[in-house]
């Protein structure tokens, strides 16, 4: 018997449920393998998919079947209080729970074997989540139960696509759902939701079990089948669980729902179906970063651990502090999801379809800066509210509790305004410099005065308490510096671990040397990777520019070639003389190493000089018959070899002569 209160006791039926059901996922996936490959249920390549030799499906089977396992062994070992029996399950939402996942399990596998079209597979998981929603299970989040509906179906439809979507990678959608599920059963557990533990934790079993045969390189995938009752199965949990934090479950789904989020965004302002397939994931995004594809699925699971740890520490706050705590991992999540939908994945031809989309992101996101501002406006709420719990030690009483709701809005405004007026919305967060951290900066303190004297005037509550304003004020410049300086520090990480190529030490570390630097990181197509730089400066050793260190200088220069692997030398300085770059050559010669120099120069280019020439032609023509409308046209026209009419839709072939560029 299980002793609910006894953390030992729940250690060892976590153990027994989660162990059951990977030895069941370890067998029944190799008899899955085997069966997909006797029925001819394998993956093709295809252009909208990443290249992969023909790989049996059918994995779900396995993961649903060992999931049974599982709750097996919670109902016959462990005890009553993990038991699932027959009439709890039929219980109301218990089986609506297992109906959809079910229906769900059954609409991959009939995907998998045929084809059913992205719009009847919208279709079946609404049915799905109706099913969920007709037997009870409903999410509470409104005051009104028609929005309750329409919540509850979205976060089925959602998170059911979100792991269908993510499920593109080797190993990907597998270990990031059983991380997912392990947390929940975490959480569950917490509350005393036995049951949803159990369910959760057997999931984590199958998947985990899966996952061996699963991860790069995958000799089997889960299919629809897999992914669909995986996202169907979590979905399911979070809506029948008894008691719901506001940002749990959304932390612990962060990864597969943002990878959604961000297909959906790029592909709407691509001007692309959403039910479209293609490489612009997550996944393959980072790949295009330089990343492998087990680095991926590494990376993407200590995100999803990342916000299982967070879900864990929410449960533990009072609900004020876990929506600050939660809001900010989710900002900073979709940080990274932003920086990663500038990145370009597939091929040429993918990319270049993409590109009108691309020149309309642009416009939306750099141009008006919609998102940027609402970005700002979501900073500015939790930087002020962080200010209250910190003034007041995390307790606010009901007259500071009235003040944060009355001026919030203000504060919002104040800040917005000054944003504004400082061109901190003209700046490129690429490019992000120190003149952009004097315009934040300016702008905060106008809007934190503003605060201060609208305070001193119309709210007692803030007046007899300035620290409110002066926290808000190093709490919002963190948080906004934060953010103009995320894609900046993401491109720093990806140049310090993603970059390939020769090992280049830069000689000379002044202006020359620090351009050179940029201008290498740039052009990864060189296949240069700078390392150290080496500088006659003795001043200069032991220091970094952007990260990489002054280390020697000539007189250490073959120990450096030997300590750090050397490859190529760079001359990156302009000030060094003919006899030194000499004395360079003949060094990096002995050592077998090539030498080049970089400069910068601007060179003037000369205007063409064109010569008109006339060309008789022998045959007239009329405007409509030469495409034109008859006139001599437009020289412009003629030099662009457009046309000879003047509305530019003629061959060149005017009433009078054809002009033509010479030169």
């Amino acid at each position: 018997m299980v002793d609910s209160a006894g953390t030992l006791s729940t250690v060892v039926a976590a153990v027994a449920i989660v162990g059951t059901s990977l030895l069941a996922a370890l067998a029944l996936t190799r008899a899955a393998r085997a069966l997909a490959l006797r029925v001819g249920a394998v993956t093709h390549p295809s252009s909208d998919r990443w290249p992969k030799p023909p790989t049996p499906l059918l994995g779900g089977i396995a993961i649903a079947v060992a999931t049974a396992a599982g709750l097996a062994t919670a109902t016959l070992l462990v005890g009553d209080g993990w038991a699932v029996r027959p009439e709890r399950a039929a219980a109301g939402p218990a089986l609506g729970l297992a109906a959809s996942a079910i229906f769900m399990l059954v609409v991959g596998l009939t995907d998998d074997l045929g084809h059913i079209r992205p719009q009847l597979k919208f279709l079946l998981q609404l049915l799905a989540g109706v099913t969920l929603l007709s037997l009870g299970a409903v999410l509470p989040v409104t005051p009104w139960y028609a929005g309750n509906v329409v919540v509850t179906l979205f976060w089925f439809v959602a998170l059911t696509n979100a792991f269908n979507l993510l499920d593109g990678l080797d190993g990907v959608a597998a270990g990031v759902g059983a991380i997912a599920s392990f947390f929940l059963g975490l959480a569950f557990a917490r509350e005393g939701a036995w049951v949803h533990a159990s369910v959760a934790w057997s999931l984590t079993g199958a998947t985990i079990g899966f996952l061996r045969y699963n991860f790069h390189p995958a000799s089997i995938f889960m299919g629809d089948a897999g992914s669909l009752f995986l996202g169907a199965a979590l979905a399911g949990l979070v809506v029948t669980a008894p008691s719901r934090a506001s940002f749990v479950p959304l932390a612990i789904v962060a990864v597969p729902l943002l990878d959604t989020t961000l297909v959906t965004v790029t592909r709407v302002l691509s001007g692309r179906p959403i039910s479209q397939g293609g490489l612009d994931h997550s996944t393959y995004r980072l790949i295009a970063l330089g990343l492998s594809e087990s680095q991926v699925a590494l990376l993407l699971y200590a995100f999803a651990a990342a916000g299982g740890v967070v879900a864990i520490v929410l449960t533990g706050l009072d609900h004020g502090l876990g929506l600050l705590l939660g809001a900010a991992f989710l900002v900073a999540m979709s940080l990274l999801a932003a920086y990663l939908g500038r990145i370009q994945a597939g091929t040429a031809e993918q990319v270049r379809r993409m590109k009108s989309g691309t020149l309309l992101a642009r416009n939306l996101f750099y141009k008006r800066r919609l998102a940027e501002i609402l970005l700002d406006v979501v900073l500015i709420t939790l930087a002020y509210y962080g200010a209250y719990r910190l003034k007041f030690d995390g307790m606010l009483s009901p007259e500071h509790a009235a003040a944060f709701e009355a001026t919030v809005g203000i504060v919002i405004a104040m800040n917005i305004i000054a944003f504004a007026l400082f061109g901190v919305y003209r700046g490129s967060w690429e490019y992000a410099g120190i003149f952009d951290v004097y315009r934040v900066v300016g702008a905060i303190l106008l809007g934190s005065a503003a605060l201060f004297l609208y305070a001193e005037w119309r709210v007692p509550a803030v007046a007899q308490a300035h620290g409110i304003v002066y926290m808000d004020t190093v709490l919002a410049m963190a948080l906004v510096l934060a953010s103009r300086v995320s894609f900046k520090s993401l491109e720093l990480v990806r140049e310090r671990f993603g970059c390939r190529g020769a090992r280049v030490l830069i000689y000379g570390a002044d202006d020359g040397g620090e351009l050179t630097l940029r201008e290498l990181r740039n052009h990864a197509e060189l296949g240069l990777r700078p390392v150290c730089f080496v500088d006659d400066d003795t001043r200069r050793h032991g220091a970094e520019i952007h990260g990489v260190p002054i280390v020697a200088g000539f007189d250490g220069l073959a120990w450096v070639v030997h300590r750090h692997k050397i490859d190529k030398i760079v001359i990156g300085t302009r000030h060094l003389a003919p006899q030194a770059v000499a004395l360079i050559q003949a060094l990096a010669g002995k050592l077998g190493l090539e030498v080049a120099e970089v400069h910068f120069e601007v060179r003037w280019i000369a205007a063409p000089k064109l010569a008109i020439e006339p060309v008789v032609v022998a045959e007239r023509s009329v405007g409509t018959a030469a495409g034109g409308n008859g006139d001599v046209g437009s020289l412009v026209a003629a030099a662009a070899g457009v046309g000879g009419g003047s509305n530019g839709n003629g061959n060149g072939h005017g009433a009078v002569a054809d002009l033509r560029v010479a030169g």
